[in-house]
C-alpha cells in the first residue's frame, strides 16, 4: 500500500490526517506504477522447459525490503511497483540450485527483465551470476531516453542544482526544454507518481531557474516542475524523449520521472553550502562600462553574489511497527541571491535645468535657445536670451518654471545621450542598477513504511519555495 502526495504548506492538516487514516485503519490507496519499476522474467530447467512453482524474491540492499513471488504454470512471473534501487534477486525450487544476482541495479520506471536457467542439484548449492543476458534491455516498450542516478545527479553541472533542468541533456531536446519538436509547455513532470507540471501556467518554467542559477522565474526558458526538486533530495531521474509510453504520459513533450530519496537501514545525511557564486573579476555590461558622450563617468559593476545552502537527513525512524520499519528522509534547501539589474531612467540634461532648450536645425545641429528672461551661465558657457524676430522667445519673460526646477535638482544627471534614452540633447539617460534580493526556503520529506511484502505505504511533502 502506497500513497505520495506533493503540495504546499496549506496542505498540512490534509496530509497528516491522512497518513493517520492510511496507518490506523489500513485503507487502500494504490500508487501510480510512474515511480516505481516493474521486474518480470522467464524461468526454465537445462533443458528449457518452463518452471512453475519457483519462487523469485527481490530483497532491496539499502532496506531489507523484500518481494516474492511464484512463477505461473509457463515458469513467467511479474513483480510490480518495485522501488528503484539495487537489489539481491534470488530464484530457487526444491531439487534445484539457487540463481542468485548479489548487486542488480533496477531504475525508476524500467520494465526489467531477469530470466533463469535452473540447474537440477541441492537447494543448499547457490549459483551467483553477475548480470543477465538482456536484464537491462527496455522489451516491453520503444521509449528513448536516460535515467540518472543520485550519483550522477550529484556529479553533473547545474548552477541552480535542481534536478529538472537537466531534462535538457536528452536526445533531441533543445536548451529552452523544446523535445522532439514539441514546445516546452508539452513536457510532463512526475514527482513519486503525482503530476508536478505546471499546468495552471501553461508552462513548465515556474519558480526554478537552473542553467542561470538566479531562482525566481525562469528567464532562459528551460524546464522544470512546479515544485522544486533539488538534486540533494532526489534519487533517480529518467527522461523520456521519444516513443513515450501511454500509462502516463499526458502530451506529446518529454516524460520526466523523478523519485525522492528514501531512508535506509543506516542514518546517512549532508551539509552543503558551499555553491556560491560570486561577480569578482567578471566584465561590466557594455551599457554599464561604456563612455558616454560629455565624458561622463560609467556605472561601475556592482558587488553581488549568489548563495545555495542546505542539508538532508534520513534513516530509521521507528523499529518494527506494524509488521516492517519506518523509514525518513528530510531536505531542506534556501537560496540567498541579491540580484542586481541594470536599468535606464530618463532625466533632463544640465541645459535644460537652467531653462536652456536645444532644438535640431535644418541640418540635424542641435541649437541653444536661452528661454530665461537673462543670460545663464552652464559648464562655463553663457547663453543670451534667446530672440524670436524682435521680441524674446518667452514672451511673458517669466523663464523656467521654478517648482519644476527644484525637482529637477533631485534627479541624477544623464549619463547616457546616445539616444537611447530621451532625444540625446535635452533629455539624456541615467544608467544605474537596482538590487532585487531573492531569498527563499525550500523543504522535502519522506516517509516510508513496509507493512509487509505485499503492502507498503510512503509519503512525501514538499514545499514550493517560500520568502525567507
Amino acid at each position: 500500500m502506497s500513497f505520495s502526495s506533493a503540495g504546499s504548506s496549506r496542505f498540512t492538516s490534509r496530509l497528516i490526517g491522512l497518513s493517520l487514516a492510511i496507518l490506523g485503519f489500513s485503507a487502500a490507496a494504490w500508487s501510480q506504477a510512474t515511480s516505481t519499476a516493474t521486474v518480470t522474467g522467464l524461468v526454465t530447467d537445462e533443458q528449457n522447459a518452463a518452471v512453475a512453482g519457483a519462487e523469485v524474491r527481490l530483497l532491496e540492499s539499502a532496506t531489507g525490503a523484500s518481494q516474492t513471488t511464484l512463477t505461473n504454470e509457463t515458469g513467467r512471473y511479474v513483480i510490480v511497483n518495485v522501488q528503484p534501487g539495487t537489489y539481491i534477486v534470488t530464484i530457487s525450487k526444491t531439487g534445484f540450485t539457487v540463481f542468485k544476482i548479489n548487486a542488480q541495479k533496477i531504475d525508476l520506471g524500467s520494465s526489467m527483465s531477469i530470466h533463469a536457467a535452473l540447474k537440477i542439484g541441492s537447494t543448499s548449492t547457490t549459483v551467483e551470476v553477475t548480470a543477465t543476458v538482456g536484464a537491462d534491455l527496455q522489451t516491453t516498450n520503444a521509449t528513448v531516453g536516460n535515467t540518472l542516478t543520485s550519483a550522477s545527479l550529484m556529479l553533473l553541472p547545474n548552477m541552480g542544482r535542481d534536478v529538472s533542468t537537466l531534462a535538457v541533456l536528452q536526445p533531441g531536446t533543445t536548451p529552452g526544454g523544446m523535445t522532439a519538436g514539441a514546445f516546452s509547455d508539452q513536457n510532463v513532470f512526475m514527482l513519486d507518481g503525482g503530476n508536478n507540471s505546471d499546468d495552471m501556467a501553461g508552462n513548465n518554467t515556474s519558480y526554478v531557474t537552473n542553467f542561470t542559477g538566479t531562482g525566481g522565474t525562469q528567464t532562459n526558458g528551460s524546464p522544470s516542475g512546479i515544485v522544486p526538486t533539488p538534486v540533494e533530495s532526489i534519487e533517480e531521474f529518467k527522461v523520456g524523449s521519444f516513443n513515450q509510453s501511454a500509462d502516463f504520459s499526458g502530451s506529446i513533450g518529454s516524460q520526466i520521472q523523478m523519485a525522492t530519496k528514501r531512508g535506509t537501514n543506516s542514518y546517512h545525511g549532508s551539509a552543503y553550502g558551499f555553491y556560491f557564486a560570486t561577480n569578482v573579476g567578471a566584465a561590466n555590461s557594455w551599457a554599464n562600462n561604456h563612455t558616454p558622450s560629455g565624458g561622463l563617468a560609467y556605472t561601475a559593476l556592482p558587488s553581488n553574489h549568489r548563495n545555495r545552502f542546505g542539508g538532508s537527513f534520513g534513516g530509521v525512524l521507528l523499529p518494527k511497527l506494524l509488521g516492517g520499519k519506518t523509514y525518513f528522509f528530510v531536505n531542506y534547501e534556501g537560496s540567498r541571491f541579491p540580484n542586481v539589474a541594470p536599468y535606464e531612467r530618463q532625466s533632463p540634461s544640465a541645459l535644460l535645468r537652467a531653462g536652456v532648450i536645444q532644438v535640431a536645425d535644418a541640418s540635424g545641429k542641435y541649437q541653444a535657445y536661452n528661454l530665461n528672461p537673462s543670460p545663464v551661465t552652464v559648464n562655463g558657457v553663457t547663453y543670451q536670451p534667446a530672440q524670436c524676430g524682435t521680441n524674446l522667445c518667452d514672451p511673458r519673460g517669466i523663464g523656467l518654471n521654478p517648482v519644476i526646477q527644484k525637482i529637477w535638482t533631485y534627479m541624477p544627471m544623464p549619463t547616457d545621450f546616445t539616444g537611447a534614452a530621451g532625444d540625446g540633447a535635452n533629455v539624456g539617460g541615467y544608467i544605474s542598477t537596482v538590487r532585487a534580493p531573492l531569498s527563499q526556503n525550500s523543504y522535502v520529506a519522506r516517509i516510508d513504511h513496509d507493512f509487509n511484502e505485499k503492502n507498503r505505504f510512503f509519503a512525501t511533502y514538499l514545499t514550493p519555495p517560500s520568502p525567507a
